[in-house]
C-alpha cells in the first residue's frame, strides 16, 4: 500500500486561524462555525488543504464525564474548557450503581453539543453528531477518580460494573448519534482510550479486551487509537480484539518498527504539534522520510497552535513528496 497522508486540525487550530479565544469558540453555535469556515479558507489558500476541514458541532473533552454529573469548567482565559477530575462521582468501585447517566438532550454540556448540532443542520451543515469514540478505561478512570485501576485488582466484579456501565452509555450516546442522522447503530469502527496503557497486559486482556469487542460489534473495520499502549498490548488488540488499524499518534511506549511487525502496514504516524512546533524544516523532512521508511500506511500532522508557517509549508510539501498515495479524507 502507498503511504498516504492526513492533517489533524482541530480545535486549536481553528481558534488560531479563526483569531478568536477558546472561551468565544465555545460560547455560540455561529461564533464556532465562522471559525471553523474562516480556517478553513485560510488553509485552502495558505496550503491547499482544506479538504481537511469539514464543519461541525463539537465540545471539549468531558462530555461524555459530565453526562454523569461532572462539572466541565469554562475558563475565563484563553484556555480550553476542561473536566473536574477533583470531584469524580464516585470513589470506590463498590458504588458503581451511583454512576447515573442523565438525559442526552439537557444533561452536561451534551445538552449544549446538541443545541449546537441542531444549528449546524439548520444552516447546512448535516455533520453526524459524533459519540462513536468510545474510550472506556479512560472515562472510567475521569468518574472514579483512579479507584477503577486499584479495583480491578482488589474488586474485580465492582470494577466490571464500573465498565459495564461506561459500556452501556457509549453505547446509548452511539445510537443516539446515529439516530440524528437517520442512521442505525451498528457498533463502533473507531476508539480512542490512552489510559488502557496503564493496564499490565494480563490486566488489559482481561477488563479492557472484553469491552472493545462489545463495542466493535460485528464491525469489520476496528480502528483503534492508545497513546501508552505496548508491545504486548498492541498484539492483544490485534489478536484478541481483532483491530484492523492502529492509531500511533504519540505513542512512546512502541517503537514504529513494532508497529509494523505487528500490524504491517495497517498504522499511523503522527508529526506531532511539540515536533510541528520545535523542529526545524529539515528535521520534519527527516522525521517523515523516517514514517514512511518504517512501512506505516498514513502519514498524519498535527499542528498546534504556534506552529511556525515554515514548519507547515516543509511537513506538507514533504507529504506530498514521499507519500505517493495522496491526501487522505476524514479518519
Amino acid at each position: 500500500m502507498k503511504p498516504k497522508w492526513h492533517i489533524a486540525f482541530c480545535n486549536v487550530t481553528y481558534t488560531e486561524y479563526g483569531g478568536v479565544t477558546y472561551r468565544e469558540y465555545y460560547s455560540s453555535p455561529e461564533l464556532m462555525l465562522k471559525t471553523q469556515l474562516a480556517a478553513k479558507e485560510y488553509v485552502e489558500k495558505r496550503w491547499g488543504v482544506g479538504n481537511f476541514i469539514q464543519p461541525g458541532a463539537e465540545m471539549a473533552g468531558g462530555a461524555f464525564s459530565s453526562l454523569f454529573g461532572m462539572k466541565v469548567i469554562d475558563s475565563v482565559e484563553d484556555e480550553i474548557p476542561y473536566l473536574d477530575t477533583t470531584k469524580p462521582v464516585i470513589t470506590d468501585v463498590s458504588n458503581a450503581d451511583r454512576l447515573v447517566m442523565g438525559d442526552l438532550k439537557t444533561s452536561g454540556i451534551m445538552a449544549k453539543k446538541y443545541k449546537f448540532w441542531k444549528y449546524y443542520h439548520e444552516h447546512g451543515y448535516p455533520a453526524d453528531f459524533g459519540g462513536e469514540d468510545a474510550g472506556v478505561i479512560s472515562y472510567a478512570v475521569e468518574l472514579t477518580g483512579m479507584s477503577v485501576m486499584n479495583g480491578m485488582a482488589d474488586d474485580p466484579a465492582n470494577a466490571r460494573r464500573v465498565l459495564d456501565i461506561v459500556v452501556e452509555a457509549a453505547e446509548k450516546l452511539a445510537t443516539f448519534g446515529a439516530s440524528l442522522s437517520g442512521k442505525q447503530y451498528t457498533g463502533f469502527t473507531y476508539t480512542g482510550d490512552d489510559f488502557s496503557g496503564l493496564l499490565s497486559p494480563t490486566m488489559y486482556r482481561e477488563f479492557a479486551a472484553p469491552c472493545y469487542r462489545r463495542l466493535y460489534a460485528a464491525n469489520t473495520i476496528r480502528f483503534m487509537h492508545s497513546e501508552l499502549l505496548r508491545a504486548e498490548h498492541l498484539i492483544i488488540a490485534r489478536d484478541e480484539v481483532g483491530i484492523t488499524e492502529f492509531h500511533g499518534a504519540g505513542c512512546k511506549n512502541v517503537t514504529l518498527q513494532e508497529m509494523y511487525s505487528i500490524m504491517g502496514q495497517r498504522f499511523w504516524a503522527q508529526l506531532t504539534p511539540q515536533e510541528m512546533l520545535e523542529l526545524t524544516p529539515h528535521q520534519i523532512d527527516e522525521r517523515i522520510k523516517e514514517f514512511v521508511d518504517s512501512g506505516c500506511g498514513y502519514v498524519q500532522l498535527y499542528p498546534g497552535r504556534g506552529t511556525p508557517e515554515r514548519n507547515m509549508a516543509a511537513a506538507i510539501e514533504a507529504c506530498r513528496r514521499e507519500c505517493p498515495g495522496g491526501m487522505h479524507g476524514k479518519i
